[in-house]
């Protein structure tokens, strides 16, 4: 049976060029660039279609645009694309993006849903964990290395070092920056992503209804210019030290 493998490839703002923002939201042109962070989960997703001869579909939630992103994630070596637009998901929350990505999965009717950790435009680092939760799936998290001999063996962070695990037959797994090398495309992968099917659909494509459930109220300037208080070491700071514990009552 044809592994079928979904990774997820977000479009991002070019990085070189500075973040706009219109009512809380960023501002996204018309070329948008692949995010560098789902490069290394593309990558976990291209080396088991090498061991398995798996089929890899992109998946993405995005201002479709020149597809600049899109096309740079399929230059890697991914099958072809399922991307989603659509106007009511714009400022969409996490939860919101979860389920859409979901969605996208089962159109796909993927076996394993690979992630980065975290998109840069956005840092919330949730949304892996919440589509395995909504897929019912087991969720590997913060791969570091895969190793692939005669099975699967994905080794994972954890707070106190790290972790082996066996690869289920249908998982989610998010890969940590640190995770592989990913591959640069040639000339030749280049050209060739041009004939890859891009299929664009719209919310009304999927199982899911979409109800926004934030409310953009204002941005405000937390930054700083206070000074703090130069104090000269003479042999006596611990006592100047604990006098501001003190103070603040910390002591």
């Amino acid at each position: 049976m044809l592994m079928k493998i979904a990774v997820c490839a977000k479009q991002i703002p070019d990085p070189a060029n500075p973040i706009e923002y219109s009512d809380g939201q960023i501002v996204r042109p018309e070329e948008q660039v692949l995010d560098d962070t789902d490069r290394y989960g593309i990558e976990v997703a291209l080396q088991l279609k090498e061991k398995f001869n798996a089929e890899v579909t992109v998946i993405s939630m995005t201002k479709v645009g020149t597809e600049k992103g899109i096309q740079q994630a399929l230059q890697m070596g991914p099958d072809k694309a399922l991307v989603l637009e659509d106007d009511s998901l714009k400022g969409a929350s996490s939860i919101m993006t979860s389920n859409v990505l979901s969605e996208l999965a089962k159109k796909v009717d993927a076996d394993i849903i690979i992630f980065g950790t975290e998109s840069t435009d956005g840092y919330s680092g949730v949304v892996p964990q919440q589509v395995s939760r909504i897929l019912n799936l087991p969720c590997i998290s913060y791969v570091k290395n895969i190793e692939i001999d005669d099975k699967v063996t994905l080794t994972r962070q954890t707070i106190e070092g790290s972790e082996k695990i066996n690869l289920p037959s249908k998982c989610v797994i998010s890969v940590t920056a640190s995770g592989v090398e990913p591959r640069y495309p040639n000339f030749k992968d280049i050209m060739a992503a041009k004939n890859k099917p891009v299929e664009i659909i719209s919310l009304n494509d999927i199982q899911y209804t979409a109800e926004q459930n934030m409310e953009f109220l204002g941005i405000e300037d937390v930054s700083s210019t206070k000074e703090g208080e130069k104090i000269i070491d003479e042999g006596e700071s611990h006592n100047i030290i604990i006098e501001k514990l003190k103070e603040i009552k910390a002591l």
